[in-house]
């Protein structure tokens, strides 16, 4: 008799085994069907929207964070619903709260279309991890040669403007010397913004660059050491005094405007 019932159990235990390899081999092709209509723009609208709901309805963040985030990597010609599906996704993953953030973050370093995944890590984070999740997508290498790269700098660079960055000023020295001029002019405009005394003697070099390229760059240092009544530190490179029209230098180093 006691045979008899461990044998029970033991075939028991063996079908629930192959139950449970059933179902895990049916969700996996459920997640891959499913994860292949969200990354397809072509894909047809109900279907897509379906596959939206299924990672939404998903209780592994692990699964369904990576997959929602797929769909902010590319735009439909239909305005309206490719915002709507984005709002969707990004709901979807705003629901899994801060065990999101590493997929969001992972994301950020890897794409180069940031806009949603950022308005995803806004809503998710607190200042300081946005900022760092930011600060670490930012991509210091040589990348003139890959436009796409450049374009990531140049809206990450805009996105920090709205933030103080203490200690990193000196690392974003980096991109005021970067060949593409919309990535040296958001890169002004976040150092300053910063409250670090470095920044002045880094910018200060623009005020007499005179060049076609820079001359959105001149325009807001000089308005920057006009509000902060910054000194310069090299007032003789300008022997007359004067930098341009009624723009001078005072006698304790500053800029003026001259009437």
């Amino acid at each position: 008799m006691i045979g008899v019932l461990h044998l029970e159990r033991v075939v028991a235990v063996g079908l629930f085994d192959r139950f449970k390899d059933y179902r895990k081999q049916r969700d996996e092709r459920k997640i891959g069907k499913s994860l292949a209509v969200i990354k397809n723009p072509k894909a047809i609208k109900e279907d897509r929207q379906a596959a939206i709901e299924y990672f939404k309805g998903l209780d592994d963040p692990h699964v369904a964070v990576p997959a929602l985030l797929q769909r902010f990597e590319y735009s439909l010609e239909h305005g309206i619903n490719d915002t709507r599906e984005k709002e969707s996704c990004m709901d979807g993953i705003i629901a899994y709260g801060e065990t999101a953030l590493p997929h969001v973050r992972e994301h950020l370093l890897t794409t180069n279309r940031i806009a949603w995944p950022i308005k995803t890590l806004k809503a998710l984070g607190k200042e300081d991890q946005v900022i760092e999740i930011l600060k670490s997508a930012l991509d210091f290498a040589d990348v003139r040669f890959d436009q796409a790269k450049v374009d990531k700098n140049y809206d990450i660079l805009c996105y920090m403007i709205d933030y103080k960055l203490p200690g990193f000023a000196e690392q974003l020295l980096h991109f005021i010397a970067d060949p593409d001029e919309r990535v040296r002019f958001a890169a002004t405009e976040v150092l300053i913004e910063q409250d670090d005394p470095v920044v002045p003697g880094a910018i200060e070099r623009f005020i007499g660059d005179e060049s076609p390229d820079n001359t959105r760059i001149r325009r807001s240092v000089i308005e920057a050491f006009l509000k902060h009544g910054w000194k310069l530190k090299e007032p003789e490179r300008f022997p007359s005094g004067n930098i341009v029209g009624p723009l001078f230098i005072s006698k304790d180093g500053r800029l003026e405007v001259r009437s």
